[in-house]
């Protein structure tokens, strides 16, 4: 039977019969997997504390005709404080969800991967600013739905400051000469949207948002993955649930 090992994150588990689990796992060198983990709800497993929720896992797992089992697993980095932060917790659902209703299986998407790890690791050191929708837009960038930021997409001249339109359909801008009924985007939403499909993460950390751009910025980038996905993502509601609690 081969075997081989991968770095992954486990998106989902579900329990199956009086000891095993069914686990979803993203990883980096194949995409999404589901494997299966033998055992590992008894008391003495040894591979229980190494598959949890969102941590960052060395596995060793055998290739199998219908599941592959997993072999060994050892954690290279387990995101403590977001378990204790319900936002954070709940944003890292939505995001395992959008990863495992929108990627194929056996289909390796590596940047997507180091995308995860990255917002994760910010979400576990408290910060959660602007990163759920850094997520969604740079998720559908590298799934091959990146919008056009810097042309209008009807007559193709270049984007100049004033009147400017999200068009979901054609995927990008539309100037004001030529919108028609599109979404309206302020400038300093277009200057955000940019960062996010230029700089890293930590750089976005650092951006000075009023509450009136972040709540612009959050609703393009959820609204534009909902036409792409044309799925309505269940862990979405806890995080809307929670914002209005705030």
């Amino acid at each position: 039977m081969a075997t081989y090992k991968t770095e992954g994150i486990v998106l989902k588990r579900t329990n199956l019969g009086e000891a095993d689990r069914i686990l979803t796992i993203f990883t980096k060198k194949r995409g999404k997997i589901k494997t299966i983990a033998k055992g590992v709800r008894k008391t003495l497993s040894k591979l229980a504390g190494h598959i949890e929720l969102f941590c960052l896992t060395d596995f060793v797992i055998a290739e199998g005709r219908n599941l592959d089992t997993i072999c060994g697993a050892e954690t290279i980095k387990c995101f403590f404080k977001l378990r204790n932060n319900l936002p954070a917790t709940h944003a890292a659902y939505y995001l395992a969800e959008i990863i495992n209703e929108m990627t194929a299986e056996n289909e390796a998407h590596p940047e997507i991967f180091v995308l995860l790890n990255d917002i994760l690791e910010h979400l576990d050191s408290g910060q959660k600013k602007l990163l759920v929708s850094y997520f969604e837009i740079n998720f559908l960038a590298e799934a091959g739905y990146r919008p056009e930021l810097y042309k209008c997409l009807t007559c193709h001249k270049n984007i100049k400051l004033g009147e400017n339109f999200l068009n979901f359909e054609i995927g990008g801008l539309v100037c004001g000469k030529c919108h028609q009924g599109d979404i309206k985007v302020s400038e300093d939403g277009i200057k955000v949207l940019r960062l996010f499909l230029k700089h890293r993460i930590s750089v976005i950390q650092r951006i000075q948002t009023n509450p009136k751009l972040a709540q612009e910025v959050e609703k393009l980038s959820s609204d534009y993955l909902r036409y792409v996905s044309q799925k309505e993502f269940k862990s979405k509601r806890f995080l809307k649930i929670l914002d209005d609690i705030r």
